[in-house]
């Protein structure tokens, strides 16, 4: 078990590749050169090498550990190995250096004992061994210290403490001086210090001015040159400058990760989005972009889903739409996050995953802010530019847009920021390294390895998860629609669990069987759904997710608890009345015409008492249109509003918009540009039919006609069919509004059944569905002609006394349905 952070690949290593053993001998243009026993040569791209399946480093290269303390000691290096050995042991159970099928042991199996009884053990342990000092406080600092910052968390601070050279003088000194020190170096001269203090002092002036740089001593400035020569002069790498003096940087080293808004140019701008934001993780050395992730302003950032996006393998240019020549960017393992405000989800998982893997994360000093921020800025800039270039936007609705807009973010970085010029690269080293590219291929030259990614598992778990049950078309997360032929097997298992990246919904991976079996499933074509499911869960009264489906006919063996009895007697199908039906074909047939309307488009207007089945009617009709797309018809989503008694013309736009996606209206918003906001975001969210019940209130409450005058006159705009359902009053309540509206209102009346065929198969349909244990198949039938003399011929009224006598014989234990059930109930 090897957990130094982060895993790398160096000269020397000795890996598997194409069922062959290679070893690894340089490093070149994103390329790794593998060599063979036999000489043999294959030069993989770094990414391919990683995204292969039969991948493995065999053995590592005689080189040091990874540590990033450089200046202790090898005696202090050995003495923090041990320590690493004892408090992985406390971790994980199993000490670093293990073999990969080593067993716990009792005293730190994870299973069974807790963290501070592991922590007990050891100190127990060490104590009997003659360790001084290692109670368990001891051990539990030094495991913390070692989950915050890997093994410099073991090192004795006081061991390898020094002042870094410079660390009291002017950066830009500093940075000068480094330029022509690395430069004589690498043309293999030397000069003297007075020489390079007038040299210093003559690029400064020339720079910055007479008098604004003041140079140190002379005997400081000649300390200065031999700390430079003698520890970053010849240095492997890329030495920086910044606010503490010199460094010896590596990629990866410190990635700052920020948040801007995206300014979207107005063919690409969407009300029903507020603001689009991008994150981005940016190496501070070689300013490449380690991950991108676009997303909504009113989303945060997932924290662990960004870890994986960090620290996971590149996503095969092979598999993407936009593969182009410039290849995938290279993998960036990071070793400290520096971030200042970022609104991060899942943030204590996050937290806890980069103490595990060693990850250091901190918040940004001031002295780099402005130069960090200016860098990413830079970047949304630019990208808000090259959108401004694209015309058309391809995606249906705000899910689909922000992941076209994350491909294209992607391809847009691999093709243009990394090989853009970057303000800052020039002096690295003493070489002119204009592009990030061209700095990491630099420091990867000569540092001589490159980062390896996680695991796919120890990434997937990253990941968020959500549970679903897999049907013949596959399963559906975030509104797109995944299928793979395997996923057939697991139709019959129930609800299984799948991981998806939020900001690549490219493919999901669904749980097959065991702890780590999953199957990679690709998003179909066809998958995408016309309504973002943000929009959906807005629908707090949707005709698709509040309403109960409808059940269909069971076994009496599916039916065996008093539980599921109740549930689905409570629920028993809509009875197919000849006003039902009607309904739905004057829906099917207005909708169509309102689609090309050659006058002003038509609406339906639905009356009638108490309990006739008005409020069933539009559920049903909202229930027919959601199912119109299975037969190939054009159908949009439906949208189901009641209206309140006590609400005006604005409070109705409002309550409809925010059903439809709309982002709060400013307060002094005029009621005319609320009403122009919401057919707006109605016409964007394609819906196809918009169902207003209670539109009417009751006689005894003043009544103000604004709210259903306004509704109307929106109707007239949207190319949707609008459907009102009141009870009856003696005033036509359209004849108070205003213009020839009520002409264009097809008015619906429900009407009770005569006793006749009809009503006895409407009973008789009630019969067959009933699944009540003592029930006798045609015993409800023989009560038709009580049934119609007891509701008046009404259907509604007929199901609610049905379902209630079913309900009242489960609870009372009879199972049966008699006629004195029907006496004293009330309709």
């Amino acid at each position: 078990m090897d957990v130094s952070w982060p895993p790398r690949l160096g000269l020397g290593d000795q890996v598997r590749f194409e069922d062959r053993v290679w070893v690894v001998a340089g490093f070149a243009h994103g390329l790794v050169q593998l060599t063979d026993p036999l000489g043999d040569i294959t030069c993989p791209a770094a990414a391919e090498l990683a995204l292969s399946t039969d991948f493995e480093v065999l053995e590592r290269g005689s080189r040091v550990p990874p540590i990033r303390v450089l200046p202790a000691t090898e005696e202090i290096l050995d003495q923090a190995r041990w320590w690493e050995r004892h408090i992985t042991e406390v971790i994980s159970g199993v000490p670093t250096g293990s073999a990969p099928d080593a067993m716990p042991r009792a005293a730190y199996d994870p299973a069974v004992r807790s963290l501070s009884e592991r922590e007990a053990a050891k100190a127990a342990e060490l104590m009997a061994a003659g360790v001084v000092c290692a109670s368990a406080r001891t051990v539990r600092r030094r495991r913390q210290r070692y989950q915050a910052h890997g093994i410099d968390g073991l090192v004795d601070g006081r061991a390898v403490r020094q002042r870094t050279p410079g660390a009291r003088q002017d950066p830009r000194v500093l940075e000068t001086l480094l330029m022509l020190v690395s430069d004589d170096v690498r043309r293999g001269r030397t000069g003297s210090a007075e020489g390079y203090r007038q040299s210093v002092g003559r690029m400064l002036e020339a720079l910055y001015g007479s008098g604004t740089v003041p140079l140190p001593s002379r005997s400081t400035f000649q300390r200065l040159v031999k700390a430079v020569q003698t520890q970053h002069g010849g240095a492997l790498g890329i030495t920086a400058v910044d606010e503490n003096g010199f460094k010896l940087s590596r990629p990866g080293e410190r990635v700052h990760i920020d948040t801007f808004e995206l300014a979207l140019p107005g063919h690409l701008a969407r009300r029903s989005l507020r603001s689009v934001r991008v994150t981005v993780a940016v190496d501070e050395l070689t300013r490449m972009i380690c991950t991108l992730m676009v997303h909504p302003s009113h989303d945060g950032v997932d924290g662990p889903t960004l870890l994986a996006r960090l620290c996971g393998p590149p996503a095969p240019l092979a598999e993407r739409d936009d593969a182009d020549e410039h290849g995938a960017v290279p993998l960036i393992m990071p070793e400290s996050l520096v971030f200042d405000s970022l609104r991060i989800h899942r943030g204590r998982e996050f937290l806890d995953a980069c103490r595990a893997m060693g990850i250091r994360t901190e918040r940004r000093r001031p002295t780099t802010k402005m130069a960090e921020e200016r860098i990413a800025s830079r970047l949304v800039s630019l990208f808000s530019a090259e959108l401004t270039t694209l015309m058309g936007d391809p995606s249906h609705d705000d899910v689909s847009f922000i992941g076209w807009l994350q491909n294209r973010a992607e391809q847009w970085v691999r093709s243009v920021w990394q090989h853009q010029p970057q303000w800052g690269l020039q002096a690295l080293g003493g070489h002119q390294h204009k592009t990030p590219s061209s700095a990491y291929e630099a420091c990867v030259a000569k540092l001589g390895w490159t980062h390896l990614p996680l695991d796919r598992d120890a990434v997937r778990r990253l990941l968020p998860s959500v549970t679903r049950r897999v049907t013949e078309r596959g399963v559906c997360v975030k509104g797109r629609r995944y299928f793979r032929v395997e996923l057939a097997s697991l139709r019959a298992t129930g609800p299984v669990e799948v991981r998806f990246d939020p900001y690549d919904l490219r493919q999901v991976w669904v749980r097959t069987s065991g702890a780590d079996a999953w199957l990679q499933v690709p998003a179909t074509m066809d998958g995408l759904r016309h309504l973002s499911p943000r929009r959906r869960d807005r629908m707090s009264t949707g005709t698709t997710h509040r309403h109960l489906p409808h059940v269909p006919a069971q076994e009496p063996s599916a039916l065996d608890s008093v539980r599921e009895r109740l549930c689905y007697h409570a629920q028993l199908p809509v009875l197919r009345t000849p006003f039902l039906q009607q309904v739905l074909r004057l829906g099917d047939r207005i909708a169509v015409l309102n689609r090309t309307p050659t006058g002003g488009r038509q609406g339906l207007l639905i009356t009638g008492p108490p309990r006739s089945g008005k409020t069933t009617a539009l559920q049903e009709l909202g229930r027919h249109f959601s199912n119109m797309a299975v037969d190939g018809l054009p159908a949009g989503p439906s949208v189901y509003l009641r209206l309140h008694p006590a609400d005006s013309s604005r409070t109705a736009l409002l309550r409809l918009g925010k059903l439809v996606g709309l982002p709060p209206c400013p307060r002094r918003a005029s009621t005319s540009a609320v009403s122009e906001a919401v057919c707006e975001a109605l016409i964007a969210s394609e819906a196809s039919l918009v169902l207003v019940d209670d539109a009417f209130p009751d006689a005894s409450i003043p009544w103000k006609p604004g709210s259903v005058e306004t509704l109307h006159f929106l109707a007239d705009q949207v190319p949707a069919l609008f459907v009102y359902a009141g009870p009856d009053r003696e005033e036509d309540p359209f004849a108070l509004s205003r213009g020839a509206g009520q002409a264009r209102l097809t008015h619906v009346r429900p009407s009770p059944l005569p006793y006749g065929t009809d009503w006895e198969r409407l009973v008789e349909d009630l019969d067959k569905d009933l699944r009540l244990q003592q029930h006798e198949p045609g015993s409800l039938v023989r009560l038709a002609p009580v049934l119609h003399d007891r509701t008046g011929g009404w259907a509604a009224a007929l199901a609610h006394l049905v379902r209630s006598a079913a309900i009242d014989a489960i609870l009372s234990g009879r199972e049966e349905i008699t006629e004195r059930d029907f006496v004293s109930m009330t309709v």
